[in-house]
């Protein structure tokens, strides 16, 4: 006979005897205490802390003490018992679904503002990408096997932005992959879940404290490679002799570049060294408070976090022209017992993000960077004016501390009120539960920018009198307030449920009814839009041996025709724990060993806004009368027949294996997911019709699949604790119909080929004599020229020699986190990476003298093409402007972005049971992190995620400490 146990509220209780019809509980210890006699308290405090939480349905969750890790095993990050499922929580060893999960306690070693860049590299199958350092707008942004997950907060669904939020928030992150863990969303179950739990209360009496405060320094990865005056000014020459046109530069206005003699007359600026820092302060700090007593627990936390950004400012300014980013954020979760059958959650959320930038825009400044060059003109007259000239009239510096300034001020919040009752003393096993839930979101622009002059100095050769040419008009700074966005969420869900066990076999059902009511006003009112959903789970489990779960929804969306508004959304899924059979080796190496499978149909809402309704928008001005007078108009709405939603037909094959005494884990999962009537741009519209291509309908199919592997291993040797998990992921995709018109040619259907191919000619090298080709048809080629491949043999390249030229191989993806914990000391490591990913370079930020050959050029243009570099050179011949034959996407300017990253760092030391004075601190942890520390990769112009052009991405070193009372 064994002694099981179960949880419920957030104590251990003792059952009795398996088999015993003892059907009473007795109360042995909050968990947190039981910890620390069943296994080592770092090991087990994670290892409870879902059932703790409680977002479940399911309160009560039965261990096996047999079955419980070895004592004194370390964590593995991706790894407990029990997960937080939707609308539900499932022991490891029962659930059916491809999920991936991660403690919350992981996110916290990361100095990052958004917890999407602390997922990135963690879990299986979800592909996040860092593509800018800006502030505010520096979260990872990606995809869940090729597709944007819907992402949820305490099983609702958020319309405000879930990312940015304090990471001592949450408690776990659950991911959603296939059809049987989604089917309950209804028409937003197609493209996967991003659950976020967040934390509860402690369970131990009385008030606990911690407060953290961290600081740190941000610097850019890396910044552009611009060409000095006097380098820039030797290639335009040589651009322009290529074009064959006169050099504009004399030798005499070269020796002033290089030797600096006018700096007045002929500037030298390196422009990103003259408005942009190197480094920039980054700071955050957190107070949490958390208990419990007989009847509640609560968890209450502040947080501020201030980041500065990339550009100078100046003291003739009494406001700040920086970018930047504050955020305030107040979290109470409350739980409370109202009778003994009667619990009520209440959680309440309020946020204020602050985000300053200059008057002129960050992202026009960083544009103006690529085109403007080190000569352009000086930062600043004699004078004291500020430089430009009828070429570049909008000085850089002055745009960075002359502008004035904008701040963006997002304001949201909601508050869940849940009630919940066990119905045993109707029927033991029978739950109903209610859940209302309210979003109100206000996004307000201020601004306070403002126009400036720039002014050319002319001075009169025979007179020498000096004088000035303006630009631009100057004028009153702006003063405005505008509301850009009102949003108000309405969530109601009302459900109910039963657990039945019998002879080993366990009964688990749900019924949901969910409405979710949203309504947003931007510059127009819209009506609201509403997601209507009706939901219920089945799962029977024979002994713990074989589980069978059904998941289906009835949903709709009302943006879609009446009539046509809702679809049925059924998955089911199977699964065996050959660990259970009595064949198996209960004393083997492998100590569980799980085979599972499911299939689904699932859907996802793209109406727009009732497209399906043709109507009239305004349009351009009509012009009447002698005068020629305009008078506004309307016209027709270009046709969107979307009439349906997207469909996805999903099937999931996996197997979890614990193996060395329950330290190793492995995972492994094979999917493939067809999805149908996409929303896409027709392909054969005729343009005479007036349409082209802009008919939008539900014709698209794609075909996603991927292999998915997850791997750990955790001991403890002595006082040694460490722990290695890693996982691994290759995302395949393929366009099964996108209508695209009857091409004369294969190698130019996009059919059959990746969803995000990259579509150009074939480079073949360069011109090596004058009229030599195959160049572009109309374009003469001269030495120094891309040649390309005629693929068709006619002889003239155009669209019919365009072929797929990148992104033709399955994505490539992978995470390490690895870490110890000796005495007082612990370090952990995060490596992530991918291969595979091709990024095509274009525009001013590749090829020099872009903007009408008034742009920048850059160190890699240095190795061009000459007569004496033909065999080594790495880039055509320069041309001033745009250069029809070299400028336009080929293979030649696809380069493989694949990268291996050290993406967070952290190294602690902690001390425990201090006093300080009469204050007594249960723990006092010093740490010191980093993100973005070290990246390889052989694409050496940018950082492989951020590309020339953007906000470079930032690497933050940061120290802190953290008191616990």
């Amino acid at each position: 006979m064994k002694n099981t146990y179960d949880i419920y509220n957030g104590f251990l209780y003792l059952t009795g005897r398996s088999g015993s019809k003892d059907a009473g509980k007795k109360r042995l210890l909050p968990n947190s205490c039981i910890m620390r006699q069943l296994l080592c308290a770092a090991a087990l405090s994670a290892l409870m802390q879902p059932a703790a939480a409680q977002v479940a349905h399911r309160d009560t969750v039965s261990y096996n003490t047999d079955t419980l890790p070895a004592a004194g095993a370390y964590r593995l990050p991706n790894y407990a018992p029990v997960y937080p499922a939707l609308y539900r929580q499932d022991a490891e060893s029962k659930t059916v679904e491809a999920i991936g999960f991660l403690k919350g306690e992981s996110l916290g070693s990361a100095p990052a503002t958004f917890i999407s860049t602390g997922l990135t590299g963690r879990i299986a199958g979800l592909y996040l990408q860092q593509s800018s350092g800006e502030p505010g707008n520096d979260g990872a942004s990606g995809t869940l096997r090729g597709r944007s997950p819907l992402v949820l907060v305490d099983g609702i669904p958020r319309t405000l932005p879930p990312w940015s939020i304090n990471p001592e928030e949450i408690a776990s992150v659950t991911v959603l992959k296939d059809a049987l863990s989604t089917a309950m969303l209804g028409m937003r179950s197609m493209n996967g879940a991003i659950l976020i739990t967040t934390r509860k209360g402690e369970q131990q009496r009385g008030l606990h404290l911690d407060f953290t405060a961290q600081t740190g320094i941000s610097t850019p990865v890396k910044f552009p490679e611009p060409l000095s005056a006097y380098s820039y000014a030797n290639l335009y020459n040589e651009a322009l002799v290529n074009d064959g046109r006169p050099p504009v530069y004399t030798q005499a206005d070269l020796d002033a570049y290089k030797n600096h003699t006018d700096p007045l007359g002929h500037p030298d600026i390196n422009w990103y060294d003259k408005i942009l820092k190197e480094q920039t302060p980054f700071s955050r700090y957190t107070l949490n408070a958390e208990g419990a007593n007989k009847a509640m627990r609560y968890f209450v936390s502040l947080d501020y976090l201030n980041q500065k950004g990339l550009f100078r400012e100046s003291d003739i300014n009494t406001y700040s022209t920086n970018s930047g980013y504050q955020r305030y954020i107040f979290r109470s979760n409350v739980d409370v017992n109202l009778s003994r059958r009667l619990s009520m959650s209440l959680n309440v959320f309020g946020r204020i993000r602050d985000q300053n930038a200059p008057g002129a825009g960050t992202q026009s400044i960083f544009d103006a960077l690529l085109a403007t060059p080190a000569n352009a003109y000086p930062i600043q007259n004699p004078d004291g004016s500020l430089g430009g000239n009828i070429n570049y009239s909008n000085n850089l510096y002055g745009q960075s501390i002359m502008s004035g300034y904008t701040q963006d001020v997002f304001s949201d919040g909601y508050a869940d009120l849940v009630l919940k009752r066990n119905m045993d003393d109707v029927l033991k096993g029978w739950w109903v539960k209610g859940t209302l839930s309210y979003v109100l979101t206000l996004y307000q622009n201020i601004d306070r920018s403002k126009a400036f002059e720039t002014f050319q100095m002319h001075i009169d050769p025979a007179t020498g009198d000096t004088t000035y040419q303006r630009f631009g008009t100057k004028a009153e700074q702006n003063n405005t307030s505008t509301v850009t966005r009102r949003e108000h969420q309405i969530y109601a869900e009302a459900a109910t449920g039963y657990t039945h066990s019998r002879n080993g076999n366990t009964l688990d059902a749900m019924l949901l009814y969910s409405l979710d009511h949203n309504t947003i006003n931007t510059t127009a009112s819209q009506l609201p839009e509403s997601f209507e959903t009706l939901a219920g789970n089945v799962q029977y489990s024979i002994r713990d041996k074989y589980i069978v779960q059904v998941s289906a929804s009835y949903g709709g969306n009302n943006y879609y025709p009446k009539g046509n508004r809702f679809g049925f959304f059924p998955a089911a899924g199977i699964g065996w724990n050959i660990d259970k059979e009595n064949f198996f080796n209960k004393d083997g190496f492998i100590n569980t060993l799980k085979l599972r499978a499911t299939y689904g149909l699932t859907g996802n809402a793209v109406a727009g806004y009732y497209d399906y309704i043709d109507h009239y928008v305004g349009a351009g001005g009509y012009y009447f009368g002698a005068s020629a007078a305009s008078q506004s108009g309307i016209t027709e709405n270009q046709p969107r027949d979307i009439t349906t939603w997207e469909k996805g037909e999903k099937l999931d094959v996996g197997m979890d294996m614990r193996f060395a005494e329950n330290r190793g884990a492995f995972s492994v999962d094979y999917y493939r997911n067809r999805l149908t009537d996409l929303v896409i741009s027709r392909g054969k519209s005729s343009a005479a019709l007036g349409y082209g291509n802009s008919i939008v309908r539900n014709l698209g199919k794609d075909l996603y699949s991927g292999l998915e592997l997850s791997a750990g291993w955790s001991d403890k040797i002595n006082d040694f604790q460490y722990y290695i998990s890693g996982n691994f992921s290759l995302s395949d995709s393929k366009v099964l119909f996108n209508d695209e018109p009857a091409y004369p040619y294969s190698w130019m259907e996009r059919t059959g080929r990746a969803v995000n191919g990259i579509y150009g000619y074939v480079a073949d090298g360069f011109v090596t004599q004058a009229e030599e080709g195959p160049v572009v048809e109309g374009y003469r080629g001269v030495p120094g020229d891309l040649r390309y491949r005629d693929l068709n043999g006619d002889g003239i390249i155009n669209q019919y020699d365009q072929q797929a030229i990148g992104n033709e191989k399955p994505l490539l993806f992978y995470g390490a986190d690895l870490g110890f914990s000796w005495k007082h000391f612990s370090l952990s490591l995060l490596i992530q990476g991918a291969a595979h990913r091709d990024i095509v370079l274009t525009g001013p930020g590749e090829w020099a003298f872009q903007n009408d050959g008034k742009g920048q050029a850059w160190q890699h243009n240095l190795d061009r093409w000459t007569p004496a570099t033909a065999s080594t050179a790495a880039y055509p011949r320069v041309s001033v402007g745009t250069n029809v034959n070299n400028d336009i996407v080929s293979s030649f300017w696809v380069r493989t972005g694949s990268y291996v990253r050290l993406k967070n760092a952290e190294l602690a030391y902690s001390f425990d049971d201090i006093r300080l004075g009469k204050i007594k601190v249960s723990r006092l942890r010093i740490f010191l992190n980093g993100l973005n520390l070290l990246t390889i990769s052989p694409f050496k112009q940018s950082d492989p995620e951020t590309l020339p052009g953007s906000y470079p991405l930032q690497r933050i070193v940061n120290g802190g400490i953290t008191v616990k009372f």
